[in-house]
């Protein structure tokens, strides 16, 4: 009990953490944790973020690509604008096909460095429900990447522990040359969320 309750107040960290530092959400830490890790972007990178909402994360891509980067922050729900001026915003839909065109005319003919999904679905309860509509939105984020990513670009997917997550990674495995698993620090305990992490597109 008091192991569980340790964990826990130190999970809540990032959350008061992220107010004193300016991030919208813990998410920001989970990012930072893994680009130290795996060191997926750089000064000057472009980055796409899927199901990007309320922005923790994206602020902490801006930071990450500096003033000449460029951080592409996609979402269903309405943003509340960014001080950062290295962000654009798109409100879309990642299940709509229309969503990847917006993208691309963003982009206006380049590619990027790294798509980044932290998406999620509205969580019902039911476990298989859950993750078969997780499993659902990390599958259209991949396809969403393929027409995105340069070749030696890297990925970052949400997902859930389930039996499906072996197939997941090996669909990974046939377009970047190193797939890990990373479960960030500032996951919450009671989370099964996972990340599917691919390194140097082919």
């Amino acid at each position: 009990m008091v192991r569980n309750w340790a964990k826990e107040a130190y999970r809540d960290i990032f959350r008061r953490r992220a107010k004193v530092e300016g991030f919208r959400s813990r998410a920001a830490y989970k990012l930072l944790e893994a680009n130290k890790r795996f060191r997926l972007i750089k000064e000057g990178d472009i980055v796409v973020e899927l199901g990007a909402w309320p922005g923790g994360m994206t602020q902490a891509a801006s930071r990450l690509v500096g003033e000449t980067g460029l951080v592409i922050a996609v979402d269903v729900r309405k943003f509340k604008a960014f001080s950062e001026s290295n962000v654009i915003t798109i409100q879309s839909d990642i299940l709509e096909e229309d969503t990847t065109i917006k993208i691309l005319q963003v982009l206006n003919g380049k590619l990027v460095d790294v798509v980044v999904s932290d998406a999620s679905p509205r969580f019902t309860g039911v476990r298989d429900v859950d993750i078969s509509r997780q499993i659902e939105l990390t599958e259209k984020s991949y396809n969403i990447s393929l027409k995105l990513v340069k070749r030696g670009g890297s990925i970052m997917l949400k997902a859930l522990e389930c039996r499906e997550l072996q197939l997941l990674e090996e669909q990974l495995r046939t377009s970047f040359n190193y797939v890990k698993r990373f479960i960030p620090s500032a996951t919450r305990k009671t989370s099964s969320e996972i990340y599917l992490v691919g390194l140097k597109r082919y």
